[in-house]
């Protein structure tokens, strides 16, 4: 009989807050903020007796006390959440060794060979039960036959949700979702994406001009429209976070960058650089990721895996330029950082070509990249860029 596939996604509620509880059981049911304290600053994160007020993250805490004048503020703690989530994912291990970390706070587990007989209700019931009573950690449990749905699932109902979401379930549970809740979209894109009279999820699995689709979304067209359908061909892999091998650049701006185009600028040059070294070392990645600090020190990062192994810059720097989108909260940036991982010797991927893939290899392309990457390896940011041919416009 075939197994079919069993994934949780697991996400600890309000976790910075949520560890502070678990240290001082007295902050329990009290509205809490974590960041500084300045009233100029700006909240981290709130717990849900704060969210009640509408408190929220990325709010200036002027703003949240007007909101709510109890609310009690911490300043944020990194040791003591790492303590958490290493013992958030210590527990997960007693489950199975399939488990891969999305961030501090949450992770992906394939399920299917570890429930033994037992139903995935009660083990994540279980689950709940165990992390609450041993360390005072409030978590969502979505459960589902692949990552995005069980991701999607476990945003459902929080704190404390037990969500189960399938495939045929997709059409009723999903699609009513406003489409800022669509796992992966980035907040520059949701503006986009309502001039086209796209409001919820279902909107985009319907819409039929995929060409002003492609417009928005770029090269991640398909992986939306094969999501919002319930299709995730990605499997939980837990050697994805642990990968040795990749090349990064990451730069930190003492005076703080405030404007999104200073950032954009600084991320070109970033992305640039990197592509560089990979093309020293004739290196294609398939795995891109973003790193963000925030004014407060508070870092934030977000990864994509290609389909297939690149060195394109523009392929590339879509890419980093959507992460960065998902990460940007119109808040000061400290640091950033672009790193490519999964790296391939591209003499090794062009012998794995078959015929079925030729059509996927534009030598003439191939060249104008690597001679607009070698001129502009020579300044601080790219100062050319590859032209849209009359042919490919029409």
């Amino acid at each position: 009989m075939k197994k079919y596939k069993v994934i949780f996604h697991i996400d600890l509620n309000a976790f910075y807050a949520s560890c502070e509880v678990a240290e001082d059981p007295s902050l329990k049911n009290i509205p809490i903020g974590i960041g500084p304290k300045s009233d100029r600053g700006i909240l981290t994160t709130a717990n849900y007796e704060a969210r009640k007020y509408g408190v929220k993250s990325a709010m200036n805490l002027y703003e949240a006390r007007k909101l709510c004048p109890q609310l009690k503020v911490i300043p944020t703690n990194f040791p003591l959440y790492e303590k958490y989530s290493g013992l958030f994912f210590d527990y997960l291990k007693t489950w199975t060794d399939q488990i891969e970390p999305a961030s501090i706070d949450e992770g992906y587990l394939d399920m299917t060979d570890a429930l033994n007989n037992k139903h995935p209700l009660d083990v994540a019931k279980r689950m709940q039960q165990d992390l609450m009573d041993a360390y005072h950690l409030p978590v969502s449990i979505g459960i589902a036959p692949n990552m995005f749905l069980a991701k999607m699932a476990s945003d459902m109902k929080k704190p404390l949700g037990i969500t189960v979401l399938r495939k045929r379930d997709v059409e009723k549970k999903l699609w009513p979702l406003p489409i800022e809740d669509l796992h992966g979209i980035g907040k520059k894109t949701v503006p986009n994406l309502k001039l086209l009279g796209i409001k919820t999820i279902g909107d985009l699995a319907t819409f039929k001009d995929r060409s002003k689709l492609e417009a928005f979304l770029g090269n991640q067209t398909t992986g939306f429209m094969d999501k919002v359908h319930g299709h995730d061909e990605r499997v939980v892999d837990p050697s994805r976070q642990e990968s040795h091998q990749s090349i990064g650049n990451s730069k930190t701006y003492e005076g703080f960058l405030h404007e999104y185009q200073e950032m954009i600028q600084a991320l070109e040059s970033l992305t640039n650089r990197m592509i560089e070294r990979m093309k020293d070392h004739e290196l294609a990645a398939k795995t891109i990721s973003v790193q963000v600090r925030d004014h407060d020190y508070t870092n934030h990062s977000k990864h994509h895996t290609f389909d297939y192994h690149t060195d394109h810059y523009y392929e590339i720097f879509e890419v980093v330029e959507h992460l960065f989108d998902q990460l940007y909260e119109e808040k000061p940036i400290h640091l950033l950082g672009v790193s490519a991982a999964n790296l391939e010797v591209k003499e090794r991927l062009f012998k794995q070509l078959n015929i079925f893939d030729t059509s996927k290899v534009e030598k003439k392309d191939d060249a104008i990249h690597a001679l607009l990457h070698s001129i502009n390896a020579n300044y601080d940011k790219p100062i050319l860029k590859q032209g849209i041919s009359k042919k490919k416009q029409t």
